[in-house]
């Protein structure tokens, strides 16, 4: 049997915020590293991970597995639903192997496409209304608008 060793580290700040963690219900995590998933709700084998969500998913979910939030974007990709949205957050949560295959092939597409020139809505709408050479003319310093 695999125990999970919760005295590493040696942090306090860690050992406080796990302590946190473990006493809620909703966050703690067993000695068979189960947890519930923010995506499904379900208790199982669940690894934590960084992952960006709008409002919208964030709203379907709900806050309680959240582990914490980390910060706030205006825009970005949302590895759950896969569209681009506005006022995106970046939160630290649990996810089962299920749910994390779903969020990792969002990021794999994202990849495969070539980023954010070539997923975004907003770049995509420049490359078609300035043609092939869309890149030198928004980098041309003879063209800038801001001098």
């Amino acid at each position: 049997m695999t125990e999970l060793n919760v005295n590493t580290g040696g942090e306090l700040i860690g050992k406080k915020l796990w302590d946190k963690h473990q006493k809620d219900e909703y966050t703690h995590v067993d000695n068979y590293k189960e947890a519930i998933c923010i995506n499904c709700f379900k208790k199982d084998a669940a690894a934590a991970t960084v992952m960006d969500i709008c409002g919208e998913c964030a709203g379907k979910r709900g806050r309680e597995p959240l582990l914490a939030k980390i910060n706030d974007k205006m825009y970005g990709l949302c590895f759950f639903c896969g569209k681009y949205q506005f006022h995106i957050e970046s939160i630290n949560a649990r996810l089962c192997h299920k749910c994390h295959r779903r969020v990792a092939n969002v990021t794999k597409e994202y990849n495969k496409k070539g980023g954010m020139l070539y997923t975004d809505p907003f770049w995509i709408s420049m490359r078609k209304k300035h043609g092939k050479d869309w890149r030198h003319i928004f980098n041309d310093p003879t063209k800038s608008i801001r001098r």
